[in-house]
């Protein structure tokens, strides 16, 4: 009798142990597939996180560009119009300056013709009336000498004023200039500065987003399954067979791109 309750006892064991270890196999498997599926969901959102921040990226990267090339534009059309401005400033000042010489030149000829008229017709009168020409011909030459000494005096005080008015347009079209170069300098720059910032701001949104993304993806631990020892008393030399003790499963570091 007592070696058939040893041998009953034994068997209880093992199925026992068996049913524990199916159980433990069960659990292990359950903890498994969930820690895989919220790995996957974890690199899915991590993927769509990353290709957010992708078009986040090359969305401020176009807009960057097409701000710069718009900049650009804007300078090359401000250059133009300054150097239009200033040809024409000049061309118009040369035009003053050659019209203005051209008829101060004209009355000096004017002039100098008429003193000429004037001295041919004293010489005919000195030569009608001899005695009386030398008087009237001194007298005519002093006229002649005034008039072309007045007529020397205004074509330089002509030429003059018309030089000092070309080089006071020059002057102003040459400040115009210089003025315009200053402010498309000056706006270029607060664009580029504005685009800077805007760039800055879209690229800190976007890492802020992705970090975000992944901190809320981040893996949550499974839960430990208990496994109880189950002790086989034998009286025989048989081994000791014990269930599955703990089961750990590490969690996967966090990826960070």
């Amino acid at each position: 009798m007592a070696d058939v309750e040893i041998v009953r006892s034994e068997s209880m064991a093992y199925d026992e142990a068996l049913r524990a270890s199916g159980v433990a196999h069960d659990e292990a498997l359950h903890a498994a597939l969930d820690t895989a599926e919220t790995e996957q969901t974890r690199a899915e959102r991590l993927q769509a996180a990353t290709v957010a921040r992708a078009e986040a990226l090359r969305a401020a990267t176009v807009a960057r560009a097409e701000a710069l090339r718009a900049v650009s534009s804007e300078h090359d059309a401000a250059l133009h119009s300054a150097e239009e401005r200033r040809a024409t400033a000049q061309k118009q000042a040369e035009e003053d300056y050659t019209r203005e010489l051209g008829a101060a030149e004209a009355a000096a000829a004017a002039e100098a013709d008429a003193a000429y008229q004037a001295e041919v017709e004293a010489a005919a009168k000195a030569h009608e009336e001899a005695l009386r020409a030398a008087e009237v011909a001194a007298q005519t030459a002093l006229e002649r000498a005034e008039a072309i000494r007045s007529a020397g005096i205004a074509r330089a005080e002509a030429i003059r004023s018309a030089g000092t008015r070309r080089a006071h347009s020059l002057r102003d079209a040459a400040a115009g200039y210089e003025e315009a170069l200053r402010e498309a300098a000056h706006a270029r720059s607060d664009a580029l500065k504005a685009i800077t910032n805007a760039h800055d701001e879209a690229l800190q949104e976007a890492t802020v987003g992705y970090l975000e993304a992944l901190r809320s993806s981040a893996p949550v631990p499974p839960p430990s399954v208990p496994v109880d020892d189950m002790d086989l008393d034998d009286d025989s030399d048989d081994t000791e067979s014990k269930g599955p003790g703990l089961i750990l499963i590490d969690d996967l570091a966090d990826e960070t791109g």
